[in-house]
């Protein structure tokens, strides 16, 4: 994981921040202050440590994983950094996009070294090119998502990279520490698809009963360069479902599952209380990389009180919360008794996405009169309610604000000069579309959120001088409502998207999140294209290609970013969470400073 470099501050009070030797183990940092902890109210849970599988792709988990799991690049607002801190990423054949994986000198918390054993492991998970040919996972994946794989198939249950695309096994060396993965055309993720989520030799001693850490590498990486079908199946079966955590109190967890090659290492997981599961995390002195912590302990507690704000400065020190009016009330009051307050958005926007197989708007002219009597920013601010000054308004789809893509796409798609219209105007379109005075539009939002309420009464407010009638459509679970087919507008989040995948199931015919049922070959065609778009600069241009298309449908309107607020107690300084889907308290943590004494 890649973190932003600061410099250690002095520390006031005679307090010393040591390089401790526990027990004969290596040295903390020297930025790390003794004894400090910081206590998290946190409304996640930890069940695996393998993010990289299905199963274990949560919030919770992605939380622990930013502060346990280094990786040669992370996107940040739409760019891939590289961490060479962990190693280096680079395209040794051009022509047939072979791309060298190379690492620096990482070791996982218990002293064993992350190697080509670790890589080679990630690269059989990401890409499946070791299962049968004959083996189609769609087949045998329940209406639930489980998947029920034959006994004895090598098949990983991974989530999707550009790896997937890659079936020669790649070249190596052990001693180097690096494997060079060959596709056969470019993939626009080659940087961070190969993602190192857990130890290769605590794969092999689970898998095959070995003690000693190097020989179980050697074990792991001998089935895979011998591909031999038996010995992956049972790695593979490991890999799926040996690093998930379980039920009980937690006491029964094995040390081994909760390895880390981050800053921070989980020290312990208390599940003794159901849903107040609290874990505790600790410096990880085997940890190479940079910048290193202050905080020598993280204390993640879950609570599910409705209040975490009358806590924070008591039994907790940081807490995120809603954008809500309340909110809004009591963090004004706890800044003016110095307590740290920040905003960052979650990596999604609200949007009043438009249906196109039903009712008047089947018809484009028709979807384009009604977003033209939109009044865009009004409805925007008016969602946001006390937060507007925080809650940015936007016109993007497909780029998170303060990157290069967003300005452009802001300029090149068109939004705001195709739907920006008078009151005049926007009856003109109307009538010029063949839509009645006083036509009804069904709108879909959730009646629990305040941002969708506020901006549905902003809304229908709006349009109704130009002629249009919003009727409350409002439901208390929007997720179910999606699949009816009474509604003929929703007001909801949608997440930017981080990959062509996402962008194919937003906005691509069929995708599993289209709600408005747009159906474009062209576009289509440009999301498939994109995937294989290795050049950050050309991909930046065809995504902005793809954001026009969907401006010139007429079936979506960006309104805002959503956002969380974080608020800390005095004296402890957190710089705002990287904004994105890891806009959680855990993803800076690593540049938290005490309060000086």
């Amino acid at each position: 994981m890649l973190r932003s470099s600061r410099k250690p501050r002095a520390v006031a009070g005679g307090v010393v921040a040591l390089a401790l030797t526990a027990c004969g183990g290596p040295a903390l940092p020297n930025t790390v202050i003794v004894g400090t902890t910081v206590t998290i109210g946190w409304s996640q849970q930890l069940t695996s440590t393998n993010v990289a599988s299905s199963g274990g792709h949560t919030a919770g988990n992605e939380d622990v994983a930013a502060l346990t799991r280094s990786q040669f690049a992370e996107s940040v607002e739409g760019v891939d950094v590289i961490d060479e801190s962990f190693g280096t990423v680079e395209v040794t054949a051009p022509e047939g996009f072979t791309v060298r994986y190379d690492l620096a000198e990482p070791q996982w918390s218990d002293g064993t070294p992350v190697d080509a054993a670790d890589l080679l492991l990630a690269w059989a998970a990401g890409s499946n090119a070791l299962a049968p040919e004959e083996f189609d996972s769609a087949e045998v994946t329940a209406d639930d998502g489980t998947v029920d794989v034959p006994a004895g198939t090598p098949w990983f249950d991974s989530r999707r990279t550009g790896l997937a695309e890659s079936s020669e096994i790649p070249e190596y060396d052990e001693f180097a520490r690096w494997i060079e993965v060959t596709y056969p055309e470019p993939v626009v993720d080659w940087q961070r698809a190969v993602d190192v989520a857990v130890p290769a030799h605590v794969v092999g001693q689970l898998a095959f009963e070995i003690e000693d850490p190097m020989e179980a590498k050697q074990a792991v990486i001998s089935a895979i360069v011998e591909a031999d079908t038996s010995r992956l199946a049972t790695i593979a079966r490991v890999w799926n479902s040996g690093f998930e955590l379980g039920d009980g109190d937690g006491s029964a967890i094995p040390e081994e599952l909760l390895l880390s090659s981050g800053p921070y290492r989980v020290d312990q997981v208390d599940q003794s209380r159901p849903d107040a599961q609290h874990v505790s995390l600790v410096v990880n002195p085997e940890y190479t990389g940079f910048p290193t912590p202050e905080y020598e302990r993280l204390e993640l507690t879950q609570t599910t009180v409705s209040d975490p704000l009358t806590y924070v400065g008591e039994t907790l020190d940081v807490v995120q919360v809603p954008p809500t009016a309340q909110n809004r009330e009591t963090i004004d009051q706890l800044e003016r008794l110095d307590y740290g307050f920040s905003t960052s958005h979650t990596g999604a926007y609200w949007a009043l996405v438009l249906r196109t197989d039903r009712g008047e708007f089947a018809w484009q002219s028709a979807r384009e009169a009604f977003l033209r009597a939109v009044p865009h920013r009004e409805v925007a601010g008016a969602g946001a309610g006390p937060w507007s000054s925080e809650q940015e308004a936007t016109s993007v789809l497909l780029f998170p604000p303060n990157t290069d893509g967003h300005q452009i796409a802001r300029e090149d798609a068109g939004f705001e000069a195709a739907f920006t219209r008078s009151e005049d105007e926007a009856i003109a379109d109307r009538e010029a579309a063949g839509v009645e005075n006083g036509a009804r539009v069904c709108l879909l939002f959730d009646s629990g959120e305040e941002y969708a309420a506020n901006a549905y009464r902003a809304l229908r407010a709006g349009v109704s001088e130009a002629g249009w009638d919003v009727r409350d459509c409002g439901t208390d679970d929007v997720g179910p409502a999606l699949g009816e087919d009474d509604w003929d507008a929703v007001l909801t989040r949608i997440p930017i998207p981080e990959s062509p995948a996402d962008i194919a199931a937003q906005w691509g015919t069929d995708g599993a999140a289209n709600w408005s049922g747009t159906a474009d070959d062209d576009r289509d065609a440009m999301i498939a294209e994109l995937e294989h778009t290795a050049d950050h600069y050309e991909a930046r241009d065809l995504r902005v290609q793809i954001e026009a298309s969907i401006v010139a449908e007429a079936i979506a309107m960006p309104l805002a970013m959503d956002i969380v607020a974080t608020v800390s107690g005095r004296g402890i300084e957190i710089p705002p969470p990287q904004p994105g889907p890891s806009a959680s308290l855990t993803s800076r943590a690593v540049d938290w400073t005490a309060p000086q004494e």
